[in-house]
């Protein structure tokens, strides 16, 4: 596979540069999904006397030729290299070594080796045992509220758009919504390996009937279309907040809700005029 033959580039050229502390590879290869249409993504440790100096585009076009570098919409890092392959790198000092332990309860790896790329001094390895395991376990009544809520916002403020008639800041607006709603259905239906990404390797993580049902949540944004996926979705939602939030004793905002559904009720009504 090309980026296996890329890693283990990136793996020697980590090794031969004495400026680069330490490096940790994440994301699908270090867990061991990894395909020929995934990334490779690395955060790499430079000594702090070298790290201004150290140009990182450069650097990465000797190991790899790159076609562009920029910092994506998250402040990540993206390499698009001339082969096709994205890469996102996090170019760090030594002294920030110990972030990678707030990595956990999101990122994770099955073994120090699936991951530690290079670590001289050992203080990498040392942070990042706290990633080593499987996926982290999701529940809790703090958890399961901020995702009902979130999803409740959403949901009113999508419903006010459709009332307005802004048709397509309302389907920008339903893909937020669902990334909430797509965690509830995980966490009802016990599948949250995927849990950062909920809509990755959805087609395999959710049963049939659960993937099926989510299908009708979707929608293009033609405005009769797009009102029936909102209300789909609402009516899931508050499926999951009975059988999800209820039994942690979860107290919603029933005004809100209330709200929410009224004006879900009048758009319905007026686009099937």
């Amino acid at each position: 596979m090309l980026q296996q033959k890329m890693i283990e580039r990136f793996r020697e050229a980590f090794h031969e540069d004495a400026r680069i502390i330490a490096a940790l590879m994440f994301g699908s290869f270090a867990i061991g999904e990894g395909d020929e249409f995934s990334d490779i993504e690395f955060a790499v440790f430079i000594h702090d006397d070298s790290f201004e100096s150290f140009e990182q585009r450069s650097w990465l076009n000797a190991v790899s030729p790159v076609a562009a570098y920029f910092p994506d919409d998250f402040g990540h890092y993206t390499a698009l290299f001339e082969n096709g392959i994205r890469g996102e790198f996090h170019f760090m000092r030594k002294s920030d070594i110990p972030i990678i332990s707030t990595w956990q309860g999101y990122g994770w790896f099955p073994s120090l080796e699936a991951a530690v790329l290079l670590d001289r001094s050992g203080e990498l390895s040392q942070c990042a045992s706290a990633l080593v395991g499987g996926p982290p376990i999701r529940e809790g009544a703090p958890l399961v509220e901020g995702l009902a809520l979130n999803l409740i916002s959403l949901m009113l403020f999508g419903a006010n758009l459709l009332n307005r008639g802004e048709y397509a800041r309302a389907w920008a607006l339903l893909s937020k919504a669902h990334e909430n709603l797509l965690k509830l259905i995980r966490l009802h239906e016990r599948a949250t390996d995927h849990w950062p990404t909920p809509s990755r390797a959805l087609e395999k993580d959710l049963s049939a009937d659960s993937y099926n049902r989510y299908l009708a949540c979707t929608a293009n944004a033609e405005p009769k279309v797009l009102c029936v996926a909102y209300c789909e979705t609402w009516k899931w939602s508050l499926e999951l907040f009975k059988s999800v939030a209820e039994p942690l004793n979860i107290e919603l905002p029933k005004t809100v809700i209330a709200q929410a559904q009224r004006l879900l009720n009048e758009s319905a009504a007026s686009h099937n005029k």
